[in-house]
Protein backbone atom coordinates (compact mmCIF):
# COMPACT_ATOMS: atom_id res chain seq x y z
CA UNK A 1 0.00 0.00 0.00
CA UNK A 2 1.62 3.32 -1.25
CA UNK A 3 1.70 6.10 1.40
CA UNK A 4 1.35 8.61 -1.11
CA UNK A 5 -2.20 7.41 -2.18
CA UNK A 6 -3.61 4.43 0.34
CA UNK A 7 -5.70 2.40 -1.59
CA UNK A 8 -6.55 -1.28 -1.87
CA UNK A 9 -5.38 -2.52 -4.96
CA UNK A 10 -5.64 -5.62 -7.15
CA UNK A 11 -3.25 -6.93 -9.85
CA UNK A 12 -2.82 -3.75 -12.23
CA UNK A 13 -3.62 -5.57 -15.66
CA UNK A 14 -4.63 -9.09 -16.70
CA UNK A 15 -5.30 -10.06 -20.42
CA UNK A 16 -7.27 -13.22 -21.53
CA UNK A 17 -6.24 -14.12 -23.80
CA UNK A 18 -4.10 -12.07 -25.73
CA UNK A 19 -1.25 -12.60 -28.61
CA UNK A 20 2.31 -11.75 -27.69
CA UNK A 21 5.13 -12.69 -30.89
CA UNK A 22 2.44 -14.32 -32.55
CA UNK A 23 1.74 -16.55 -29.57
CA UNK A 24 -1.11 -16.83 -27.69
CA UNK A 25 -1.02 -15.79 -23.81
CA UNK A 26 -3.14 -15.36 -20.90
CA UNK A 27 -5.65 -18.23 -19.61
CA UNK A 28 -6.92 -19.62 -23.27
CA UNK A 29 -11.09 -21.51 -23.00
CA UNK A 30 -12.24 -22.70 -25.53
CA UNK A 31 -12.14 -21.56 -29.68
CA UNK A 32 -10.24 -18.70 -29.47
CA UNK A 33 -11.43 -15.68 -31.73
CA UNK A 34 -8.52 -13.96 -33.44
CA UNK A 35 -7.85 -10.46 -32.24
CA UNK A 36 -10.47 -10.20 -29.37
CA UNK A 37 -9.35 -9.45 -26.04
CA UNK A 38 -10.73 -8.91 -22.61
CA UNK A 39 -9.06 -7.06 -19.92
CA UNK A 40 -9.58 -6.52 -16.18
CA UNK A 41 -8.55 -2.49 -15.58
CA UNK A 42 -7.24 -1.73 -12.14
CA UNK A 43 -9.71 -1.51 -9.17
CA UNK A 44 -8.88 1.03 -6.86
CA UNK A 45 -10.83 1.62 -3.10
CA UNK A 46 -10.04 4.94 -0.93
CA UNK A 47 -10.31 4.14 2.43
CA UNK A 48 -13.47 5.59 3.47
CA UNK A 49 -15.55 3.43 0.21
CA UNK A 50 -13.88 0.49 2.04
CA UNK A 51 -15.48 1.72 5.55
CA UNK A 52 -18.50 2.56 2.73
CA UNK A 53 -18.85 -1.05 1.91
CA UNK A 54 -18.21 -2.40 5.84
CA UNK A 55 -21.45 -0.70 6.80
CA UNK A 56 -23.53 -1.11 4.17
CA UNK A 57 -22.35 -5.17 4.91
CA UNK A 58 -22.81 -4.74 8.61
CA UNK A 59 -26.36 -3.09 8.25
CA UNK A 60 -27.04 -5.87 6.03
CA UNK A 61 -26.69 -8.67 8.15
CA UNK A 62 -27.86 -6.52 10.88
CA UNK A 63 -31.60 -5.80 8.92
CA UNK A 64 -31.52 -9.90 8.15
CA UNK A 65 -30.71 -11.12 11.53
CA UNK A 66 -33.52 -9.20 13.34
CA UNK A 67 -35.95 -10.14 11.12
CA UNK A 68 -35.10 -13.55 11.55
CA UNK A 69 -34.97 -13.57 15.31
CA UNK A 70 -38.34 -11.96 15.26
CA UNK A 71 -39.94 -14.30 13.17
CA UNK A 72 -40.88 -16.52 15.08
CA UNK A 73 -43.51 -18.82 14.85
CA UNK A 74 -45.47 -16.72 12.87
CA UNK A 75 -47.24 -16.63 9.63
CA UNK A 76 -45.44 -15.41 6.54
CA UNK A 77 -47.17 -12.38 4.53
CA UNK A 78 -47.97 -13.12 1.01
CA UNK A 79 -46.01 -9.97 0.34
CA UNK A 80 -42.83 -11.41 2.57
CA UNK A 81 -40.06 -9.21 0.50
CA UNK A 82 -42.11 -5.77 0.87
CA UNK A 83 -42.75 -6.93 4.44
CA UNK A 84 -39.02 -7.42 4.97
CA UNK A 85 -37.83 -4.04 3.68
CA UNK A 86 -40.77 -1.88 4.87
CA UNK A 87 -40.76 -2.42 8.08
CA UNK A 88 -39.39 -0.07 11.25
CA UNK A 89 -36.12 -2.02 11.33
CA UNK A 90 -35.73 -1.24 7.33
CA UNK A 91 -36.95 2.01 8.10
CA UNK A 92 -33.69 2.79 10.63
CA UNK A 93 -31.41 1.16 8.24
CA UNK A 94 -32.32 4.06 5.75
CA UNK A 95 -32.17 6.67 7.67
CA UNK A 96 -28.57 5.41 9.39
CA UNK A 97 -27.17 5.20 5.36
CA UNK A 98 -28.35 8.96 5.39
CA UNK A 99 -27.01 10.16 8.08
CA UNK A 100 -23.86 8.60 7.20
CA UNK A 101 -23.77 9.91 3.37
CA UNK A 102 -24.47 13.44 4.99
CA UNK A 103 -21.67 13.21 7.25
CA UNK A 104 -19.40 11.66 4.69
CA UNK A 105 -19.67 14.64 2.33
CA UNK A 106 -20.51 17.89 4.87
CA UNK A 107 -17.43 20.31 6.21
CA UNK A 108 -16.69 18.55 9.48
CA UNK A 109 -14.63 22.04 10.55
CA UNK A 110 -18.24 23.26 11.26
CA UNK A 111 -17.79 20.95 14.62
CA UNK A 112 -15.26 22.76 15.57
CA UNK A 113 -16.42 26.28 15.46
CA UNK A 114 -14.16 29.27 15.81
CA UNK A 115 -13.83 29.08 19.50
CA UNK A 116 -14.78 26.61 22.55
CA UNK A 117 -17.94 27.71 23.94
CA UNK A 118 -19.93 28.55 21.07
CA UNK A 119 -18.68 25.47 19.13
CA UNK A 120 -21.50 22.89 17.79
CA UNK A 121 -19.47 20.47 19.59
CA UNK A 122 -20.24 22.36 23.22
CA UNK A 123 -23.60 23.04 22.39
CA UNK A 124 -24.29 19.54 21.56
CA UNK A 125 -22.71 17.98 24.74
CA UNK A 126 -25.60 20.38 26.57
CA UNK A 127 -27.66 19.09 24.42
CA UNK A 128 -27.24 15.33 25.39
CA UNK A 129 -26.30 16.55 28.88
CA UNK A 130 -29.91 17.64 29.31
CA UNK A 131 -31.58 14.57 27.30
CA UNK A 132 -29.77 12.59 29.70
CA UNK A 133 -31.51 14.28 33.06
CA UNK A 134 -34.77 13.69 31.46
CA UNK A 135 -34.17 10.28 31.38
CA UNK A 136 -34.14 10.42 35.45
CA UNK A 137 -37.29 12.19 35.49
CA UNK A 138 -40.85 11.26 34.48
CA UNK A 139 -39.82 11.89 30.68
CA UNK A 140 -37.71 8.68 30.67
CA UNK A 141 -39.18 4.72 30.04
CA UNK A 142 -38.63 1.65 31.59
CA UNK A 143 -37.61 -0.76 29.10
CA UNK A 144 -36.87 -4.79 30.30
CA UNK A 145 -36.29 -3.61 33.41
CA UNK A 146 -33.82 -0.26 32.20
CA UNK A 147 -34.70 3.34 32.50
CA UNK A 148 -32.75 4.33 29.24
CA UNK A 149 -35.03 5.94 26.90
CA UNK A 150 -36.90 9.11 26.41
CA UNK A 151 -40.29 8.63 24.90
CA UNK A 152 -41.40 11.44 21.92
CA UNK A 153 -45.35 11.50 21.40
CA UNK A 154 -45.72 11.99 18.11
CA UNK A 155 -49.83 11.77 17.28
CA UNK A 156 -51.12 8.60 18.76
CA UNK A 157 -47.48 6.82 18.43
CA UNK A 158 -44.12 7.38 20.86
CA UNK A 159 -40.73 7.83 19.41
CA UNK A 160 -37.94 6.07 21.37
CA UNK A 161 -34.47 7.77 21.73
CA UNK A 162 -31.48 6.30 23.84
CA UNK A 163 -29.93 10.10 24.75
CA UNK A 164 -26.64 7.23 25.92
CA UNK A 165 -26.25 6.87 22.67
CA UNK A 166 -26.05 10.52 21.53
CA UNK A 167 -24.10 11.22 24.91
CA UNK A 168 -21.48 8.80 23.52
CA UNK A 169 -20.68 9.73 20.17
CA UNK A 170 -21.16 14.04 21.17
CA UNK A 171 -18.65 13.20 24.28
CA UNK A 172 -16.09 12.09 20.99
CA UNK A 173 -16.10 15.36 19.31
CA UNK A 174 -16.52 17.11 22.29
CA UNK A 175 -12.83 16.41 23.63
CA UNK A 176 -11.28 16.13 19.94
CA UNK A 177 -13.11 20.42 19.85
CA UNK A 178 -11.86 20.73 23.25
CA UNK A 179 -8.14 19.43 22.65
CA UNK A 180 -7.83 21.60 19.20
CA UNK A 181 -9.03 25.19 21.23
CA UNK A 182 -7.12 24.52 24.36
CA UNK A 183 -4.03 22.59 23.77
CA UNK A 184 -1.87 25.95 25.33
CA UNK A 185 -3.98 24.63 28.50
CA UNK A 186 -4.22 21.03 28.62
CA UNK A 187 -1.38 20.15 30.39
CA UNK A 188 -2.51 22.38 33.21
CA UNK A 189 -4.67 20.26 36.27
CA UNK A 190 -6.84 22.87 36.89
CA UNK A 191 -7.15 24.85 33.55
CA UNK A 192 -7.30 22.11 31.34
CA UNK A 193 -7.66 18.76 32.67
CA UNK A 194 -10.56 19.68 35.79
CA UNK A 195 -12.47 20.84 33.06
CA UNK A 196 -12.60 17.96 31.06
CA UNK A 197 -12.81 15.43 33.72
CA UNK A 198 -15.47 17.10 34.98
CA UNK A 199 -17.82 16.94 31.99
CA UNK A 200 -16.91 13.37 31.36
CA UNK A 201 -17.69 12.43 34.76
CA UNK A 202 -20.70 13.99 34.79
CA UNK A 203 -21.74 12.25 31.56
CA UNK A 204 -20.80 8.53 32.94
CA UNK A 205 -22.58 9.51 35.95
CA UNK A 206 -25.86 10.07 34.81
CA UNK A 207 -25.51 7.16 32.25
CA UNK A 208 -24.09 4.94 35.26
CA UNK A 209 -27.12 4.15 36.97
CA UNK A 210 -29.14 2.44 34.66
CA UNK A 211 -26.15 1.44 32.10
CA UNK A 212 -22.58 0.18 33.98
CA UNK A 213 -21.53 -1.18 30.59
CA UNK A 214 -21.89 2.13 28.43
CA UNK A 215 -20.51 4.40 31.25
CA UNK A 216 -17.53 2.06 31.58
CA UNK A 217 -16.34 1.99 27.72
CA UNK A 218 -16.85 5.84 27.85
CA UNK A 219 -14.56 6.55 30.72
CA UNK A 220 -12.31 4.08 28.71
CA UNK A 221 -12.57 6.01 25.69
CA UNK A 222 -12.27 9.38 26.78
CA UNK A 223 -9.11 8.34 29.14
CA UNK A 224 -7.28 7.00 25.83
CA UNK A 225 -8.34 10.39 23.69
CA UNK A 226 -7.09 12.78 26.72
CA UNK A 227 -4.02 11.40 27.16
CA UNK A 228 -3.10 11.62 23.13
CA UNK A 229 -4.65 15.59 23.65
CA UNK A 230 -1.35 15.45 26.03
CA UNK A 231 -2.90 15.51 29.55
CA UNK A 232 -0.37 14.21 31.76
CA UNK A 233 -0.23 10.80 32.53
CA UNK A 234 -0.20 11.09 36.32
CA UNK A 235 -3.43 13.54 35.93
CA UNK A 236 -5.38 10.64 34.97
CA UNK A 237 -3.48 8.24 37.13
CA UNK A 238 -5.03 10.21 40.59
CA UNK A 239 -8.42 9.36 39.19
CA UNK A 240 -7.92 5.56 39.31
CA UNK A 241 -8.49 4.90 42.78
CA UNK A 242 -11.57 6.68 42.69
CA UNK A 243 -12.67 5.43 39.61
CA UNK A 244 -12.26 1.63 41.45
CA UNK A 245 -14.00 2.60 44.16
CA UNK A 246 -17.06 3.87 42.01
CA UNK A 247 -16.90 1.05 39.72
CA UNK A 248 -17.11 -1.43 42.99
CA UNK A 249 -19.89 -0.26 44.10
CA UNK A 250 -21.75 0.10 41.45
CA UNK A 251 -21.27 -3.76 40.79
CA UNK A 252 -21.08 -5.18 44.33
CA UNK A 253 -23.68 -2.68 45.87
CA UNK A 254 -26.41 -3.31 43.23
CA UNK A 255 -27.98 -6.44 43.68
CA UNK A 256 -28.28 -7.39 40.08
CA UNK A 257 -25.14 -6.92 39.28
CA UNK A 258 -23.43 -8.36 42.03
CA UNK A 259 -25.46 -11.86 40.83
CA UNK A 260 -24.45 -11.56 37.34
CA UNK A 261 -20.72 -11.08 38.59
CA UNK A 262 -20.64 -14.01 41.24
CA UNK A 263 -22.93 -16.78 38.36
CA UNK A 264 -20.43 -15.61 35.44
CA UNK A 265 -17.83 -18.02 37.54
CA UNK A 266 -20.52 -20.62 37.89
CA UNK A 267 -23.53 -19.92 35.59
CA UNK A 268 -24.50 -24.06 36.29
CA UNK A 269 -24.99 -22.96 39.91
CA UNK A 270 -28.45 -21.31 39.06
CA UNK A 271 -29.35 -22.60 35.53
CA UNK A 272 -32.79 -21.16 35.73
CA UNK A 273 -31.64 -17.85 36.99
CA UNK A 274 -29.18 -15.57 36.70
CA UNK A 275 -27.22 -18.52 35.00
CA UNK A 276 -29.83 -18.86 32.47
CA UNK A 277 -29.00 -16.28 29.50
CA UNK A 278 -25.17 -17.55 29.31
CA UNK A 279 -26.04 -21.09 29.13
CA UNK A 280 -28.23 -20.39 26.42
CA UNK A 281 -26.05 -18.38 24.59
CA UNK A 282 -22.88 -21.18 24.99
CA UNK A 283 -25.92 -23.81 23.77
CA UNK A 284 -26.42 -21.50 20.16
CA UNK A 285 -23.28 -21.59 19.62
CA UNK A 286 -22.66 -25.29 20.15
CA UNK A 287 -26.00 -25.76 18.23
CA UNK A 288 -24.76 -24.13 15.14
CA UNK A 289 -21.52 -25.69 14.41
CA UNK A 290 -19.39 -25.00 11.06
CA UNK A 291 -22.10 -24.19 8.84
CA UNK A 292 -24.78 -23.33 10.83
CA UNK A 293 -28.35 -24.16 10.78
CA UNK A 294 -29.02 -22.31 8.24
CA UNK A 295 -31.20 -18.85 7.94
CA UNK A 296 -34.66 -18.81 9.91
CA UNK A 297 -34.05 -22.21 11.22
CA UNK A 298 -32.85 -21.06 14.71
CA UNK A 299 -34.12 -22.97 17.67
CA UNK A 300 -32.92 -20.54 20.36
CA UNK A 301 -35.01 -17.59 19.18
CA UNK A 302 -38.25 -19.55 19.99
CA UNK A 303 -38.33 -18.46 23.63
CA UNK A 304 -34.97 -19.79 24.91
CA UNK A 305 -32.50 -17.18 24.64
CA UNK A 306 -33.71 -13.99 25.68
CA UNK A 307 -32.90 -10.51 24.27
CA UNK A 308 -32.06 -12.88 20.88
CA UNK A 309 -32.21 -9.65 18.38
CA UNK A 310 -30.58 -6.90 20.70
CA UNK A 311 -27.79 -8.46 23.30
CA UNK A 312 -27.58 -11.67 22.53
CA UNK A 313 -27.91 -11.35 18.85
CA UNK A 314 -24.08 -12.56 17.88
CA UNK A 315 -25.16 -15.86 19.47
CA UNK A 316 -28.39 -16.42 16.73
CA UNK A 317 -25.60 -15.72 14.08
CA UNK A 318 -23.84 -18.93 15.46
CA UNK A 319 -26.58 -20.49 15.58
CA UNK A 320 -27.97 -20.14 12.26
CA UNK A 321 -25.16 -18.76 10.14
CA UNK A 322 -22.14 -21.22 12.25
CA UNK A 323 -18.78 -20.50 12.63
CA UNK A 324 -18.13 -19.10 8.96
CA UNK A 325 -21.08 -16.39 9.73
CA UNK A 326 -19.23 -15.24 13.06
CA UNK A 327 -16.23 -15.70 10.96
CA UNK A 328 -17.49 -12.97 8.69
CA UNK A 329 -18.75 -10.45 11.15
CA UNK A 330 -15.63 -10.67 13.14
CA UNK A 331 -13.72 -9.37 9.68
CA UNK A 332 -15.86 -6.72 9.06
CA UNK A 333 -15.46 -5.12 12.35
CA UNK A 334 -11.54 -6.11 12.12
CA UNK A 335 -11.50 -4.21 8.85
CA UNK A 336 -13.22 -1.14 10.19
CA UNK A 337 -11.02 -0.86 12.99
CA UNK A 338 -7.98 -1.27 10.89
CA UNK A 339 -8.71 1.54 8.33
CA UNK A 340 -9.90 3.61 11.28
CA UNK A 341 -6.51 3.20 12.67
CA UNK A 342 -4.85 4.22 8.84
CA UNK A 343 -6.96 7.10 8.90
CA UNK A 344 -6.00 8.12 12.36
CA UNK A 345 -2.33 7.99 11.40
CA UNK A 346 -2.51 10.04 8.50
CA UNK A 347 -4.78 12.57 10.19
CA UNK A 348 -2.12 15.83 10.64
CA UNK A 349 -3.46 18.09 12.90
CA UNK A 350 -4.98 16.90 16.89
CA UNK A 351 -8.96 17.70 16.21
CA UNK A 352 -9.06 14.89 12.79
CA UNK A 353 -7.03 12.69 14.76
CA UNK A 354 -9.05 12.55 17.93
CA UNK A 355 -12.07 12.02 16.16
CA UNK A 356 -10.89 9.31 14.16
CA UNK A 357 -9.41 7.27 17.26
CA UNK A 358 -12.34 7.79 19.29
CA UNK A 359 -14.90 6.67 16.87
CA UNK A 360 -12.54 3.43 15.79
CA UNK A 361 -11.90 2.76 18.92
CA UNK A 362 -15.79 2.99 20.40
CA UNK A 363 -17.09 0.29 17.71
CA UNK A 364 -14.13 -2.15 17.92
CA UNK A 365 -13.93 -1.80 21.67
CA UNK A 366 -17.82 -2.26 21.59
CA UNK A 367 -18.03 -5.30 19.32
CA UNK A 368 -15.23 -7.22 21.01
CA UNK A 369 -17.33 -6.07 24.71
CA UNK A 370 -20.40 -7.84 23.15
CA UNK A 371 -18.77 -10.86 21.61
CA UNK A 372 -17.10 -11.54 25.27
CA UNK A 373 -20.22 -11.34 27.06
CA UNK A 374 -22.42 -13.67 24.31
CA UNK A 375 -19.39 -16.44 24.81
CA UNK A 376 -19.26 -15.83 28.75
CA UNK A 377 -15.88 -14.64 28.48
CA UNK A 378 -16.79 -11.92 30.74
CA UNK A 379 -19.75 -10.84 33.24
CA UNK A 380 -23.12 -10.39 30.97
CA UNK A 381 -23.49 -6.54 30.48
CA UNK A 382 -26.76 -4.91 28.42
CA UNK A 383 -23.95 -3.83 25.27
CA UNK A 384 -24.97 -4.10 22.39
CA UNK A 385 -23.31 -5.06 18.88
CA UNK A 386 -22.62 -2.21 16.92
CA UNK A 387 -24.88 -1.73 13.48
CA UNK A 388 -26.27 -5.34 14.25
CA UNK A 389 -28.39 -5.07 17.47
CA UNK A 390 -32.06 -4.09 17.15
CA UNK A 391 -31.98 -0.47 17.96
CA UNK A 392 -32.68 2.47 15.79
CA UNK A 393 -30.87 5.33 17.89
CA UNK A 394 -27.93 3.09 17.87
CA UNK A 395 -27.53 2.13 14.22
CA UNK A 396 -28.51 5.31 12.64
CA UNK A 397 -26.00 7.55 15.18
CA UNK A 398 -23.34 4.79 14.95
CA UNK A 399 -23.59 4.70 10.86
CA UNK A 400 -23.61 8.86 11.41
CA UNK A 401 -19.86 8.36 13.34
CA UNK A 402 -18.55 6.28 10.58
CA UNK A 403 -19.92 9.27 8.13
CA UNK A 404 -17.59 11.22 10.17
CA UNK A 405 -15.08 9.27 9.71
CA UNK A 406 -15.04 8.74 6.51
CA UNK A 407 -15.21 12.33 6.17
CA UNK A 408 -11.95 12.67 7.97
CA UNK A 409 -10.04 10.51 5.28
CA UNK A 410 -11.56 12.86 2.38
CA UNK A 411 -9.79 15.64 4.55
CA UNK A 412 -6.40 13.36 4.70
CA UNK A 413 -6.81 13.61 1.33
CA UNK A 414 -6.81 16.71 0.65
CA UNK A 415 -3.87 17.73 2.69
CA UNK A 416 -1.96 14.84 0.80
CA UNK A 417 -3.14 17.04 -2.41
CA UNK A 418 -2.00 20.73 -1.00
CA UNK A 419 1.31 18.52 -0.44
CA UNK A 420 2.13 17.27 -3.34
CA UNK A 421 1.15 20.77 -5.20
CA UNK A 422 -2.49 20.78 -5.62
CA UNK A 423 -5.38 22.72 -4.30
CA UNK A 424 -7.08 21.75 -1.16
CA UNK A 425 -9.74 22.86 1.23
CA UNK A 426 -8.28 24.53 4.23
CA UNK A 427 -7.72 21.85 7.15
CA UNK A 428 -7.91 23.04 10.50
CA UNK A 429 -4.92 21.98 13.39
CA UNK A 430 -4.34 22.37 16.57
CA UNK A 431 -4.20 25.96 18.40
CA UNK A 432 -1.20 27.60 18.38
CA UNK A 433 -0.76 30.98 19.55
CA UNK A 434 -4.18 31.53 20.78
CA UNK A 435 -5.85 31.16 17.42
CA UNK A 436 -6.96 27.89 15.06
CA UNK A 437 -4.05 26.81 13.25
CA UNK A 438 -5.93 26.41 9.38
CA UNK A 439 -3.62 24.63 6.91
CA UNK A 440 -4.30 24.50 3.17
CA UNK A 441 -3.20 25.81 -0.23
CA UNK A 442 -3.13 29.50 -0.60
Amino acid sequence: MSASKPAIRWPTLTRWPGRQGGKSSGIVAGKIVKGLRFSLRPVSLELDRVLLIVVLALLGIGLLMVQSAQSRVVNSPHDFLVHFFFNISGLHVLLAVVLMLVLWRMDYRRLLGRNLWASPATILMVVSTLCLALVLTHFGATINGARRWLMIRVGSHHIGFEPSELAKWVLIVFIAAYAAHQSHQIRSFWRGFVPLIGVVGLTAALILKEDFGTAALMVGIAGMMMLMAGCRWWHLAILIPPALAVGYFAVWHVPYRRERFLIFLHPHMDPQGAGYNPIQSLLSFSSGGFWGKGLGNGVQKMGYLPEDSTDFIFSLIAEELGFMGCLLVISLYVTLVMVGWRIVHQADNMFTKLVAFGTTATIGLQAAMNVAVVTVTVPTKGIALPMISAGGTGWILTAGAVGLLMNVDRANRAVRQVSSGGRAASIPTEKTDGKIGIRGAA
